[in-house]
This record gives structure tokens, sequence and C-alpha cells, in this order.
């Protein structure tokens, strides 16, 4: 392989794809990046067997192959070349050269026939949704997917379709670790043609890499696809595949309060500080905070047999009367912080009943936490 690069689009694709190369694994060919040359563009990915990415740039290809580099050090290399033009040159015994300017530099690689293969996408039919949909939808909900590896069937986000009998179609992504909910459901517009025949779990880490994919992206557009196990999202010159998790979703609409009438509402920037403020005398990883709800607004009370206590005071109305409860403090601020809005509304029914967060200005996004004991 013999090939010349521009240095800042093959530095922006490597350390998009580096972040799903293994840094710690029992198989070392998953911790190197393949390089393909062919048809005047460089083709670059990387797999953990469970998530797989790939991008092209267009170089100069004077000889096509394709050889893996070791994603850490290979990128640190390129960051460091002196001119903004290089030259990667392979050997048959996987031997890597690298030219820019006056600098040199020879490696160890490893052939590209050991890279796992990735699935192709050549028969997949990709279904168009706004890049918003999805991107909104994962803001909304992924602070709530669990990271206990033992609930394997909450490591995810699970999402669905469905078909009113208007004929519209509502996208919709869950995601839940069992002490609070987040939910996330958006009519789809006519140009957006995403349909699923039942609903599929998304991975963990799947989810975080397709955020960082559409947060870069510039269409209004993508393209995305469930087929045979797997996910792909199409942008522009970039696939993210992932296998889908195996295993059923919780009912969550069993989570879901129906008969929580009595609602507080308070200015949500104000509510937020103050809530911060008073976890930080918290307990433990429980940062329980007591929410001792009138009908002017709410007096938040925080402590610790071993750091003190704190309260404060934050009006606002509520139409239920009196009202204890207690929340751990972070899923609450981390429910709020999803949503975008001036005002928040929590709804209750009695002390022992989850609580449900909703942001009027965000109607499409509500959470559902579970209280503590006071």
């Amino acid at each position: 392989m013999k090939v010349q690069f521009d240095k800042v689009p093959f530095l922006k694709a490597l350390s998009r794809v580096s972040s799903v190369a293994e840094k710690k694994t029992t198989m070392p060919i998953l911790g190197n990046i393949l390089i393909q040359a062919k048809d005047q563009c460089l083709l670059i990915q990387a797999t953990d067997l469970e998530i797989g990415i790939q991008t092209q740039i267009e170089a100069k290809v004077e000889e096509p192959g394709r050889i893996c580099v070791p994603s850490s050090y290979f990128i640190s290399i390129i960051k460091e070349l002196p001119a903004e033009q290089g030259e990667l040159v392979s050997s048959d015994q996987s031997w890597i050269t690298i030219h820019s300017g006056k600098a040199q530099f020879k490696i160890a690689g490893v052939d590209g026939s050991e890279f796992p293969k990735m699935p192709s996408s050549s028969d997949i039919e990709f279904s168009r949704l706004q890049t918003n949909t999805l991107k909104y939808a994962i803001d909304r909900t992924s602070f709530a997917i669990c990271t206990d590896e033992m609930r394997y069937n909450l490591n995810g986000s699970l999402i669905e379709t469905e078909t009113l009998g208007n004929g519209k179609k509502i996208f919709r992504m869950v995601a839940t670790d069992g002490h609070r909910l987040a939910f996330y459901n958006k009519d789809l517009d006519e140009n957006e043609n995403f349909n699923l025949d039942k609903s599929v779990i998304l991975p963990r880490k799947g989810v975080f890499e397709l955020k960082k994919l559409l947060s870069d992206a510039k269409e209004n557009e993508i393209d995305f696809a469930v087929s045979q196990g797997n996910a792909v999202c199409k942008v522009k010159d970039t696939k993210l595949f992932m296998r889908l998790v195996v295993g059923e979703f919780p009912d969550y609409t069993a989570v879901i309060p129906k008969n929580n009438n009595k609602k507080l509402t308070l200015e949500k920037e104000s509510f937020y500080q103050s809530l911060r403020r008073v976890s930080l005398l918290s307990e433990g990883k429980s940062k329980c905070v007591k929410f001792g709800i009138h009908g002017q607004g709410v007096l938040l009370r925080a402590n610790s047999p071993e750091l003190g206590e704190a309260e404060e005071e934050i009006f606002g109305e509520f139409d239920g009367g009196e009202l204890n409860i207690g929340f751990n403090a972070k899923y609450v601020l981390d429910a709020l912080s999803a949503s975008q809005g001036d005002k928040v509304v929590f709804e209750f029914n009695h002390e022992q009943s989850p609580g449900v967060v909703r942001i009027p200005d965000d109607p499409s996004y509500f959470g559902v936490i579970m209280p503590m004991r006071v």
C-alpha cells in the first residue's frame, strides 16, 4: 500500500473511529484500526465486535492495500506530523512507514486480513429520519440507561414506532435502570419513513457512539436501518453498526403512573440550582433530598451525620395540600438537565408513588423517578 493523504481530514477520521477500538482486550487486533486504500480514498474502521464504525476520506492512492495500525500511538504520530500532507507506505511484512516533511516514522502493523469482518450494508434498506429526531431522543433518555451488566436487557435504549389510526407515525425511545425512567415520544414528519415491525434495544455503548456521530452531523437527515440483529446509522461517509441487545425490555407502561393528580410547578433553573446546592450535604450514594411540598412551593432538605445539613425554600405552586417525599437528587438533576424549558412540573399521587417530571415547553419528554423513604 502506498498513499498520500491530507493530515487534518485523516486525523479527524482516525479520531472518530478510535473510541470504538478496544483499549483493554484479550484480542489484540481489536485495539487496531483497519486502513484500506482503494478507489482514491482511504476507508478507516474499528470494531469491538459489538460496535463497529467506518468512515472514508479522499486520498491519492498509488498502490491499493490494507493494513491494521495500533490505534493509540498511530493517532499520536499523525497528530504530530510537521507538514499538512503525508505519505503512508506498508510493506509485505506489515511494517508501516509514515513520511511528512522531514520526519519519518516506521512502526509495526498487522496484516489487514486479520481484522474482523464488519457487517455488510450493501443489501440493507435504509429509512430516513430527521437528525434531530434521533439526537433529541438520545439527549433526553440516555442518562437513564442501566450500567449494571447483570441486567443486560436494561443496558440500552428501547426504540419503537407506532402507527396511529389516522396514519400518523410515532417514534419512541425509552430507557430505565429500575430506579428511574426516561421517555421520549415524537410524531414523525411525512418525509421520515422509518418504521419498525417490533421494538428493539440499542446497546448502551452504541447509543453514546451514535450521540457523538449525530452531534458532528451537519446534515438535517440521516439514514437508519435495523436488519438481521444489527442497527446501522449512516451519516454522509460514516456508518455506525451496533449489535442489538438480545432480551425483553420490561413493560415500561406499567411503571408510568396514571393517577398523579397533584402538581407542583416551579421555575426550572432556580429549582435546579437550589437542588444541586442542597444535595451537597446529602448522604452517600443515595443522594436523598427531602421534598417538603406545600401550597407556596417546596422546602428542600438534606442531612448527613458526617457532613451536616442543608435546606432551601423554593417558591412555586402546588395544588395538593402538603406532601413529604424523598428523591435521589442526582436522578432529578439528570431529568432536568435532559430537557429544555423555563418551567418544570412534578406530578404526584402520594408519598410512596413515583414522581413524574414534565417540562411544559418540551411535551415530547417526561421522566419517572421512584421515591425514597424519608
